[in-house]
């Protein structure tokens, strides 16, 4: 230290003596040399982790598979001109910062043309794949430079950083609110897509308690996946809070706002995240209990179609306990009797019961899901085939009836009265039920079956 103060004067007075254009030409120099020292130090990834905001940013980059990539390389426009406009950029963040005027929670937006470098990820590479995404198929070319509700659609959009320890990842729920959110003042999804635009029909057997699901029997009927089972899977209503506005502005959302210019806004400027105005939509399996807890005909009716509900739903069970519930497809695709009752029509019959309408079932709403004359070509021939397996089992029982009273003994008497019931009670089910078939064809087969062996045994008796 000694040293170093007895060589500063001599060398001021150096300086000092020396010609104006000399000194000019040395404070250049040494400007030059402290500017290239400037920014090659804050050009490395430690300079970013010396304002502690970016501390949780600086560690997640150290784990992620972009850890040899230098920040800039990504958070600056490529070229020399976005070098320096970022260097511009980041002094005078670097004062708001030293002056308290930055958030405790920074953003960035990065440029596709960061991205989709000849040396990082070519757009012909990544257009070129098919991408099989945790089961879900996914193609880039469907989304690059893609413009969706005034929102121009980046690698930024999808990949972005957004909870845990992941720097720079895929935020699925960015998927969800493009292609299954309805603007909450029509029914019009932004992207319109079917369950096998990104998913292929299971190839198995799914059992769920006594409930087999084979997804290859319900293509068969030409089924739509989008408007049955999964229909409450895919359908979310926006929902953006009136007071979500006030975390970033002073004042809320208007009355009368356009959503498609608000994206534009917000989401083709600085990079603001979806889930910072509207909530999170999931994309799971409806949680109840069983498929039946998705119906509630009481919430119309009490108690008037307890028939029609029981064989729906399969609720009969024979006398063995193994046996398995025939389930309707429709059953199991969720699909509610107001799905298939569509004609108004009024009640026929006296008094204050005749006050209002009723919905009648049409062989046309078959066509909502299945393709055109599905159902004007199948119902006719499913009731017509029900209704001759009725008469015949009908016609045996009466004449069981009519050998009631030739039993040897009263024992005897009292097991074929018995069966007679059993059978009665099955075949008023499937009457009263009144459609011949159509709420469950394979289940009221199974119970005129079920009838036509109690009769066969009691006769053998």
């Amino acid at each position: 230290m000694f040293k170093i103060k007895k060589v500063i004067p001599p060398a001021l007075k150096k300086l000092w003596k020396m010609r104006w254009h000399s000194k000019i030409l040395l404070l250049i120099l040494m400007a030059g040399v402290f500017t290239g020292g400037s920014l090659v130090v804050t050009s490395q990834p430690g300079f970013c982790n010396s304002c502690h905001i970016m501390n949780s940013y600086y560690a997640s980059w150290q784990k992620s598979s972009h850890s040899e990539i230098n920040c800039l390389d990504c958070h600056l426009q490529p070229g020399f001109t976005g070098y320096i406009k970022g260097k511009i950029n980041g002094l005078a963040q670097a004062v708001d910062c030293a002056v308290g005027r930055i958030g405790t929670k920074p953003n960035a937006k990065i440029l596709d043309a960061s991205c989709l470098r000849s040396e990082c990820h070519s757009n012909e590479e990544i257009t070129a794949k098919v991408i099989d995404f945790h089961g879900i198929k996914f193609k880039h070319e469907k989304h690059v430079s893609k413009l969706v509700d005034g929102i121009p659609i980046s690698c930024g959009t999808c990949h972005s950083h957004f909870e845990g320890d992941e720097h720079f990842t895929v935020n699925t729920g960015v998927c969800y609110t493009c292609h299954f959110l309805k603007g909450s003042d029509n029914a019009i999804r932004m992207v319109d897509t079917r369950c096998q635009s990104c998913h292929e029909v299971p190839n198995k057997i799914i059992e769920r308690g006594m409930v087999k699901i084979n997804h290859a029997e319900f293509v068969s009927y030409n089924a739509s996946c989008d408007d049955s089972c999964h229909k409450k899977q895919i359908e979310k209503v926006s929902n953006v809070s009136d007071t979500v506005c006030l975390n970033c502005h002073s004042f809320g959302k208007e009355g009368n706002y356009d959503g498609k210019k608000l994206h534009e806004e917000h989401a083709g400027g600085e990079k603001v995240e979806c889930f910072a105005c509207h909530d999170k939509v999931s994309h799971t399996q409806s949680k109840f209990d069983s498929v039946s807890g998705m119906m509630d005909c009481k919430s119309c009716h009490r108690d008037t179609h307890n028939v029609q509900l029981d064989i729906y739903t399969a609720q009969w069970h024979s006398e063995e306990q193994n046996s398995e519930r025939v389930l309707s497809p429709m059953f199991l695709t969720h699909v509610e009797c107001t799905a298939c009752h569509i004609q108004p029509g009024q009640v026929k019959s006296a008094g204050i019961g005749s006050i209002g309408t009723v919905a009648k079932a049409i062989p046309q709403a078959c066509d909502r899901c299945h393709e055109a004359g599905t159902g004007e070509k199948y119902i006719p021939f499913w009731q017509d085939q029900i209704k001759k397996f009725y008469e015949q089992v009908r016609n045996r029982l009466q004449r069981l009836e009519e050998q009631q009273g030739q039993s040897e003994t009263p024992e005897k008497s009292k097991e074929l009265k018995n069966k007679i019931q059993q059978a009665k009670k099955l075949l008023a089910s499937v009457e009263s039920d009144g459609s011949w078939g159509v709420h469950n064809l394979k289940y009221t087969e199974t119970m005129l079956r079920e009838a036509n062996r109690i009769i066969t045994e009691a006769q053998q008796d």
